[in-house]
């Protein structure tokens, strides 16, 4: 079966050719059928696969190679892996994406015919790179598939084009994540080089004999990648802001792909990270901040797919914790849980913010219970499983293996699961507001017409898996190498007091929703939450205070006219006074007059040093090339040789179109003048 391993991820990336590159008139009901299929397809794929792993054959790993390129001086392999590992993800990845395609046939039923074809294209080429990335035993399949749904997550977000706010969340995402690829490829890059082969099994093998001076810089350039991709602080922004994409994308991002790549990426190169403790020890501080600060922003949002952003960084942010305390195996065991109640929560949620008109603020889902009923405790379900709701619970039995790691991770295990358990109440208090709020009255109880097998089926399984699914999460930890951590009993029994601590929480601030307000006006305030506004304080503003005087003022050429439009009483824009931080800061506003004052009428020499030099040096380096050089072919002499080319084609054509007369008796001339031609030449053949 493991042969069957490469066409997995196939069907999907079928489902993007056909749907965006084939020029073929499709129906609604076509576009949904190939959309849903070419994401159902991997999930039986794969399925005869997992199960020829249940006898232990994959324990030990394997590789199924695809394509080898031999460069001379190295050889590069283009190959799978098939271990627990790869099976744990790629079987929460398949089935997770299938629900939610599903999901999405409902769900994005009412958009205008070439949107839902863009956006099942999408999708599936999104879950085709998501099992590249799963899947990939060597780095070149691993980081063409992080690329893919890096570009597929920014054009999905985006997707509602016409939404200033949902392109600005696209590119927001697209650049952060840009930046955290670019350390994770210069690692990869630096492991490369070390290793001398793109096998993720040969660079790991390498590991231990190097200097711990070359191997730290790789660790953690490696580690930053993984973090960025999965939000973690303090590259956690732009998942917020993602929410402007459909539910449905929202849901596939949050629960088992794109930022579940980051924890996959460090539980795939988890013996790189042992051999550089100093890294570990980052991405578990990293871990446990994103996880405790996630949790506390979350309780103070006022929309629920906001919330449920912050929940996700919260929830990876644990991942990351146990990857960085060394646990892979249990990172992966809460990886697999929180994919089913994390897209439950989404597709829930999405449900019950349709019957309310489709606002997604939390106090507009009041009555949600009377409204959809089923959407309601499917949530609330979700919600105590977030939560981890002791032994009841998927998610209490992933988040105590978290926990248990965490204790049993040395001296700073103690202080770390402190902040951990009260991450955990955290988690229960936001979880369980929501229930609460929809749980309550309202006078609005019209429930529109709308669900359908096709969002009762995914609800349904989910909400098994959130709640019996706790029972697989031993056997997902020993499956995946690992061995599962005990507390004793009174971190246990505080561990289990701790959601439900939140769930009394959440109760009182629903009760007293002045007190929470306060609370959040307070908490909004404090600056070492603020990293957007630390971000723009620190660097944008100063970087567009420094490109203004380097760019903008001293010597040019429109800041001299604008300052001599000033001087005769014209309002010219331009100058560092409009500059709105100009303006803030009294000081810059004068700057333009003495500027002014000090190039106008000085030789060109001082207006050249005055201003921006290296600009005005390489303007008229430019400039020279231009006119010197480029100038020559101008007009392009081979451009209109082909345009010439073309031309005379298309009077050859012309003439041709003559011979095409339509009469019967024109075209049996020439049939017969080419039979004859042929006997002519079969004649001629023969001849000796």
């Amino acid at each position: 079966m493991a042969s069957l391993l490469p066409f997995v991820p196939v069907p999907a990336l079928i489902g993007f050719v056909v749907l965006s590159l084939i020029p073929l008139a499709l129906s609604r009901a076509v576009v949904i059928a190939i959309g849903v299929g070419a994401a159902v397809l991997p999930a039986i794929l794969f399925a005869p696969v997992a199960l020829s792993c249940l006898d232990g054959a994959c324990v030990a790993g394997a590789v199924v190679p695809i394509l080898t390129i031999d460069a001379g001086m190295f050889v590069a392999q283009i190959a799978m892996s098939l271990d627990p590992l790869s099976m744990v993800t790629g079987g929460t990845v398949s089935v997770v994406a299938a629900l939610v395609l599903i999901y999405s046939g409902a769900y994005m039923a009412s958009e205008p015919l070439p949107d839902l074809r863009r956006y099942f294209a999408l999708m599936n080429l999104f879950l085709a790179g998501m099992l590249a990335v799963v899947f990939a035993a060597d780095v070149i399949l691993l980081f063409l598939g992080w690329e893919t749904i890096g570009l597929c997550s920014f054009m999905l977000i985006a997707f509602y084009d016409k939404l200033p706010k949902a392109v600005s969340a696209g590119r927001k995402a697209l650049i952060t994540t840009r930046i955290a690829d670019s350390l994770l490829l210069a690692g990869l890059m630096m492991l490369f080089l070390s290793a001398g082969t793109t096998r993720l099994d040969g660079m790991l093998a390498v590991v231990p004999g190097m200097d711990p001076w070359r191997l730290a810089p790789i660790a953690g350039l490696i580690a930053l990648g993984a973090l960025g991709k999965s939000a973690q602080f303090p590259f956690h922004t732009w998942l917020p802001s993602a929410m402007a994409g459909p539910t449905p994308v929202s849901a596939l991002l949050h629960s088992a792909t794109m930022v579940a790549a980051g924890v996959i990426l460090l539980a795939r190169l988890a013996p790189l990270f042992a051999a550089a403790p100093e890294i570990s020890a980052m991405v578990a501080m990293l871990g446990i901040l994103t996880a405790a600060g996630g949790a506390l922003i979350a309780v103070i949002q006022t929309d629920i797919k906001k919330l449920l952003a912050f929940s996700t960084m919260s929830q990876i942010g644990f991942m990351v914790l146990a990857l960085g305390l060394g646990a892979p195996a249990v990172a992966l065991a809460h990886f697999a849980i929180h994919a089913a109640f994390k897209s439950l929560l989404f597709l829930s949620a999405g449900v019950m913010s349709h019957a309310s008109g489709g606002s997604t603020a939390i106090e507009a889902l009041r009555g949600a219970r009377y409204r959809q009923p089923w959407a309601f405790w499917s949530f609330a379900i979700g919600a105590a499983s977030l939560a981890g709701l002791p032994v009841i619970t998927a998610g209490w039995y992933s988040k105590e293996a978290v926990l248990a790691a965490v204790w049993s991770s040395g001296p700073w295990g103690v202080p770390l699961w402190l902040l951990a358990a009260a991450a955990a109440m955290l988690t229960a208090a936001y979880a369980f507001r929501v229930v609460f709020v929809a749980g309550s009255q309202s006078a609005d109880l019209a429930a529109p017409p709308w669900g359908g097998a096709a969002v009762m089926i995914p609800l349904v399984v989910l909400t098994a898996v959130a709640v019996v699914g706790g029972l697989s999460v031993g056997a997902l930890i020993g499956f995946a190498g690992g061995t599962e951590d005990h507390l004793p009993l009174l971190p246990t029994l505080l561990g289990a007091a701790a959601p439900l601590l939140g769930v009394v929480l959440a109760r009182q601030l629903v009760r007293h929703p002045r007190e929470l307000e306060h609370f959040a006006k307070r908490l909004r305030h404090v600056r070492a939450l603020r990293i957007e506004i630390l971000y723009y304080y620190y660097i944008v503003r100063r970087f567009r205070h420094l490109a203004t005087v380097l760019g903008n003022a001293e010597g040019t050429e429109a800041v001299a006219q604008a300052a001599a439009l000033r001087r005769e009483g014209v309002d010219a824009p331009g100058l560092m006074a409009d500059d709105p931080l100009g303006r803030a800061f009294g000081k810059e506003a004068a700057q333009p007059d003495f500027i002014s004052r000090a190039t106008d009428g000085q030789t060109p020499v001082v207006r050249l040093v005055a201003g921006d030099p290296v600009g005005r040096i390489l303007i008229i380096v430019a400039r020279v090339f231009v006119g010197s050089f480029v100038a020559r072919f101008n007009p392009d002499q081979i451009d209109r040789a082909w345009m010439g080319f073309a031309g005379g084609f298309s009077h050859a054509w012309a003439q041709a179109r003559r011979l095409q007369t339509g009469r019967v008796r024109d075209h049996s001339l020439w049939i017969a003048l080419g039979c004859a031609a042929l006997l002519l030449y079969a004649w001629g053949t023969s001849w000796r």
